[in-house]
């Protein structure tokens, strides 16, 4: 009896040996977000680790390795409406952001620390490894340097600039357009140079503007914290949510991890009111949705009725989310739902389109379901996600100040009936579908080998200058050598045409 009861507490010790404590940060990020990560955490769950989910939203999980600290008192600064239906503007998009991101982490924080629970995290220091959700978030970097563990970003998007420029990855100005952008690939000289010097000055603004802000704000809870720029460039490694069919691919270095499209699954059987109302479709069905971090309800009266007109004159029939329960009647084609099965109503055999926002997410989902997207870009990253979409063929992108009935209807008509959308749709889906091992493994296996190995110091270049990275000095020293080259082969050459002329001179 007593060497059972050995073996059983052998056995015990043993699979807590293996497996880990891990914290999931995203106290400020949307929805999206951790629905991006959750994938990646029920996998981990399932390998036996037991994981802490920090977020403002509700986390759909029975897994019983999974504790879910949901930090309510957040969710007013996650939902605000961020975003209007005009055209994009580059520089207004980026003033916006920056104005979000300061008012909104600085009273983040204190409610963020207030919190009993991250008192409890703070004071305990019991985990093992944090995963961090690397938008949004910035203000709660000082907890992260204070729990003196490994940690890894978690970015839902295909990489930020500071991103980039925290791990020293290379920022590609030349190939690579800005992510708040309204560059194409290739860009001319003037869009180049542009890159450079916004993107420049983006990280310039938000180390001694944003991160000293918040530096400061944290002084009194973690007096010995690190600057956050510094904390940053500790992390292991950096989840990117890069794929070459949503994403414009590039070169990274071995700490930048690509895992697309984690959320994206095969469809699942529809509720019965859903299947009748789909299957019943027979011309087709188009799904209209502005995503989880937007409403479709908030926009102005006039851009609603040009959408009522054209749904009305179209034989497919819609399924349009709105927020709201304020509307008289609509046409019979017309289905209007708070909420809906979003991959599996893109996975029916019916549907034509998808209209919407250009979030990543939905895009990899309508690639990955092989539907068109009709997109209307609201901000942040998603006018650059549509021109890349719309280079691929597979979707039309219109602004909402441009929108009239006519435009609307015909720009409908266009994806739906010309074949080449569908077509390159199917072309981009098999892409993604061409994975050797699942997103959420690949996500999964450099976690654990973070834990293994201790961290990821084996896999970091040489932290160098910004001189001596792009050879700067290298290159002034062979313009400085060859100037001097050429400087002397002139003297030497005048001297030499003198010595020669000499002689005929004294003849004359």
């Amino acid at each position: 009896m007593k060497g059972n009861i050995f073996l059983l507490l052998l056995a015990y010790q043993l699979a807590m040996s293996l497996t880990a404590r891990i914290l999931v940060l995203s106290p400020l990020g949307p929805r999206s977000h951790l629905n991006s990560m959750m994938p990646m955490v029920e996998t981990l769950a399932q390998k036996g680790h037991h994981l802490t989910v920090v977020t403002p939203h509700s986390v759909k999980t029975q897994a019983p390795n999974i504790r879910k600290i949901v930090v309510k008192e957040l969710l007013e600064f996650v939902d605000v409406e961020w975003y209007d239906f005009k055209r994009f503007n580059i520089l207004d998009n980026t003033m916006g952001i920056f104005h979000f991101f300061l008012t909104t982490m600085t009273s983040a924080y204190e409610s963020f620390m207030a919190n009993k629970e991250i008192q409890e995290i703070k004071h305990n220091k019991d985990y093992d490894i944090v995963i961090m959700d690397a938008i949004v978030n910035d203000f709660a970097y000082p907890l992260v340097d204070h729990l003196g563990k490994p940690f890894i970003f978690f970015d839902p998007g295909p990489g930020t600039p500071w991103n980039w420029a925290a791990k020293g990855a290379s920022h590609e100005y030349a190939s690579i357009p800005p992510l708040i952008g309204t560059f194409s690939s290739p860009m001319t000289f003037t869009q180049r140079m542009t890159n450079a010097v916004f993107t420049e000055a983006l990280l310039v603004v938000r180390k001694f503007y944003l991160l000293s802000t918040l530096d400061n704000l944290a002084k009194k809870d973690f007096p010995l914290a690190r600057p956050i720029a510094e904390i940053e460039k500790r992390s292991e490694i950096c989840f990117i949510n890069l794929h070459p069919a949503s994403s414009w691919p590039r070169s990274l270095p071995p700490t930048f991890v690509p895992v697309p499209a984690m959320h994206v699954r095969p469809i699942e059987p529809l509720p019965e009111d859903w299947q009748s109302f789909a299957d019943g479709a027979e011309n087709g069905l188009i799904i209209f949705t502005l995503g989880s971090n937007s409403r479709v309800s908030s926009m102005p009266p006039h851009i609603f009725q040009t959408f009522v007109r054209v749904f009305s004159r179209l034989p497919q029939r819609i399924v349009w989310k709105w927020e709201k329960d304020n509307l008289s009647k609509l046409p019979d084609n017309i289905k209007i739902v708070d909420w809906l099965p979003q991959q599996d109503l893109l996975g029916h055999k019916n549907t034509r389109l998808f209209i919407a926002h250009g979030g990543i997410m939905g895009i990899q989902e309508a690639i990955y379901h092989q539907v068109p997207i009709l997109g209307l870009p609201l901000g942040r990253d998603q006018n650059a996600l549509l021109l890349k979409a719309s280079q691929e063929g597979y979707a039309v992108k219109l602004e909402w100040e441009d929108l009239t009935e006519d435009l609307l209807y015909k720009s409908i008509q266009r994806i739906v009936n010309e074949p080449s959308y569908k077509g390159n749709a199917t072309r981009l889906s098999r892409l993604m579908h061409d994975q050797l091992v699942p997103s959420r493994e690949v996500a999964a296996y450099w976690v654990e080998h973070v834990l293994r190995q201790g961290g990821t110091q084996h896999l970091r270049s040489i932290d160098m200058p910004f001189y001596q990275l792009y050879l700067l000095d290298v290159w002034l020293f062979l313009f400085a050598s060859l100037s001097l080259v050429a400087f002397v082969t002139y003297k030497i050459a005048a001297m030499i045409v003198r010595r020669l002329a000499a002689p005929k001179l004294k003849t004359q």
